[in-house]
């Protein structure tokens, strides 16, 4: 796209706020540019339901069509002690032929205008080659793991490793046990119980009060996190309680969905203050162990933490053939963290892929 003609539709586009008048545009955007569901019930619980915890900018083409989103989730996170609002973005989308003329880098741009600091956490290529170009810092990576339990899934891993027919590969494994595969459970604690419900309340944030042991986490909202687990679309959710002695440890929350490989199941978030490798080795096991009941090839998940990544390669984990950066704007006004805790819970990590997309 020629200079003067990017001038030309750059002066056709504007960024505004989203407001629910905007919802038919935007659910024509989303029809044509994703696989995403078409029903109404989805509309009203991806786009209205989070406008109190929310922040999106749309490009407008006009005044009747929608050529681009930036979406955001407002959170709290503790950073250095301290409870800081930050919004983590995604759904980072313009048309093709709006790209050349900047749609996409003035939608990011009003969303760094806002007085929050802003997150990324993973995203596409094209996220990952633009945002170090527009100024944001590289804060860390959180590293994917996955259980590997299907043997279809096996058999293209050892292909891709070791170039062996899959076939080949699925024949050896048919006379082995899928208990094989499984999990390699640590013995619990002394006098302890994991309790299993669909919310998370005021003493799964207790957890996060005073020093928890890293220098940046999230302190979940649970009408955030309820939000994400009524997304029929993204698979069934479940909170678990991790208790030692009666007092609570820990907690995590888990999701067996379908995505690209068949049934699966993911760790979304993992958390326990002042952890050590042992206790994250105890709840990874029973994470895992609950999410084998509905036979996923495999159970994913990421972390940032090293005691985490231990605890999980002791229980059968292995690296997973992904890397997620985690970036910040803007780069003053803050210390670096040295010792963050980053999961499935940022961002659309929760709630993608949508059954339909698989």
């Amino acid at each position: 796209m020629g200079g003067k003609d990017a001038m030309e539709i750059d002066r056709k586009v504007s960024i505004v706020p989203f407001t629910p008048e905007l919802l038919p545009l935007v659910r024509r955007f989303s029809e044509s540019y994703w696989k995403r569901p078409t029903e109404d019930a989805y509309f009203d619980w991806r786009y209205l339901q989070p406008l109190a915890f929310s922040r999106m900018f749309v490009a407008l083409r006009g005044d009747d069509e929608c050529a681009g989103t930036l979406f955001a989730l407002r959170k709290t996170w503790r950073v250095n002690g301290e409870l800081v609002p930050v919004l983590e973005v995604f759904d980072w989308h313009a048309v093709a032929e709006l790209r050349g003329a900047g749609a996409g880098i003035r939608l990011m741009r009003a969303m760094m205008k806002q007085p929050e600091r802003i997150w990324s956490v993973g995203g596409t290529g094209d996220v990952h080659a633009t945002l170090p170009l527009m100024g944001w810092q590289d804060v860390t990576v959180a590293k994917g793991y996955e259980l590997l339990v299907g043997r279809r899934l096996m058999a293209e891993r050892v292909r891709h490793a070791k170039g062996v027919p899959p076939a080949l590969t699925r024949a050896v494994l048919t006379f082995l046990p899928r208990s094989l595969f499984g999990p390699r459970l640590a013995p619990p604690p002394a006098k302890s119980d994991v309790i299993e419900s669909a919310e998370i309340g005021d003493d799964v944030l207790a957890l996060y009060d005073g020093d928890t042991g890293y220098d940046c986490v999230q302190q979940p909202v649970p009408e955030q996190v309820h939000w994400m687990m009524r997304g029929r679309w993204s698979g069934t959710f479940r909170v678990l309680r991790f208790r030692v002695d009666g007092r609570l440890r820990g907690w995590a929350l888990i999701r067996n969905h379908v995505g690209g490989h068949g049934r699966q199941g993911m760790i979304v978030e993992l958390f326990a203050p002042k952890p050590d490798v042992a206790l994250y080795r105890w709840m990874v096991g029973e994470c895992s162990s609950r999410l084998l009941t509905d036979r996923p090839e495999r159970v994913a998940t990421r972390g940032s933490c090293p005691m985490l990544q231990q605890a999980l390669v002791a229980t059968g984990f292995r690296p997973a053939p992904i890397e997620v950066p985690v970036r910040t704007w803007p780069k003053v006004g803050w210390t670096a963290p040295t010792k963050p805790h980053f999961t499935y819970l940022h961002s659309d990590g929760p709630i993608n892929p949508y059954v339909t997309e698989v």
